[in-house]
């Protein structure tokens, strides 16, 4: 050493930083791989009960109005909730089937075909508290999807707004997501995105695997990241596939009615 310049040794701090660095990442990324998955579940539950104390049940229109310094995560809740609705029968307390999301500015909501009573006999609740008779307007062609317009009366449409979704269109592997489950949109599920499914031979992806527990979410419920962008939203014919799989709903996003 003592034959070393100041420049030499200088460098020579550089490189053994530098490959320290290299060396503790590798081992960063080694022991996450190993980490029993109990332990990652814990992290997911801390997280979960953590903002979960901005979750109000029973008063889907209460979800993220709690808290002075909201989260980001918060954040992202309040913005998904007021685009997304309850199913029901119209009329039929005590009735909702399932979740949807609003996805226009007429309050057109998009859910699952499995949660609709058919015969228009099917309502939406909005975040407002508002109830509206509904109609199915229009099935998406691999029949999971379905999208129903509200028959606003005609004295109640000048005083009536609604907030469409926004969507992320490239979601990322690995991803941290949310999603909003139980028929009052009170539960809320926390994980990553594991996988991005393709339809077939296809290279299109179709739907988007997570690490959220199946018992988090519910027919209709979206799926969302951080920011508060939808990324998809779970139908019945997901419910037997491996992992808790949403239907993608940027390739879709062009079908939407206006």
């Amino acid at each position: 050493m003592e034959h070393l310049t100041k420049q030499q040794i200088v460098l020579l701090t550089l490189l053994v930083s530098f490959v320290t660095s290299i060396a503790t990442g590798i081992v960063t990324v080694s022991l996450i791989n190993q980490a029993p998955a109990g332990a990652t579940n814990t992290i997911e539950r801390v997280i979960e009960n953590t903002v979960a104390a901005a979750l109000p049940s029973g008063n889907l229109a209460a979800i993220g109005q709690s808290g002075s310094s909201p989260s980001t995560l918060t954040l992202a809740i309040d913005a998904v909730h007021k685009s997304t609705v309850q199913i029901q029968e119209y009329g039929i307390a005590n009735s909702v089937s399932g979740l949807g999301v609003v996805v226009n500015g007429r309050g057109t909501v998009m859910t699952d075909k499995s949660v609709i009573a058919g015969l228009n006999n099917d309502g939406i609740t909005y975040p407002n508290g508002k109830s509206y008779r509904a109609v199915v307007i229009q099935l998406q062609t691999n029949g999971d999807l379905v999208f129903l317009d509200p028959l606003i009366p005609v004295n109640q449409a000048s005083s009536t707004s609604f907030i469409p979704i926004s969507i992320v269109t490239f979601p990322k592997l690995g991803g941290t997501v949310a999603s909003l489950g139980g028929l009052d949109a009170g539960i809320l599920g926390i994980g990553v995105i594991d996988d991005i499914v393709t339809a077939g031979a296809s290279s299109t992806p179709s739907a988007i695997s997570t690490t959220i527990a199946p018992s988090k979410i519910s027919p209709g419920s979206p799926l969302f990241d951080i920011s508060g962008g939808i990324i998809g939203i779970r139908t019945s014919s997901l419910s037997s596939a491996s992992g808790t799989q949403f239907y993608l709903i940027a390739p879709i996003k062009a079908a939407f009615p206006k």
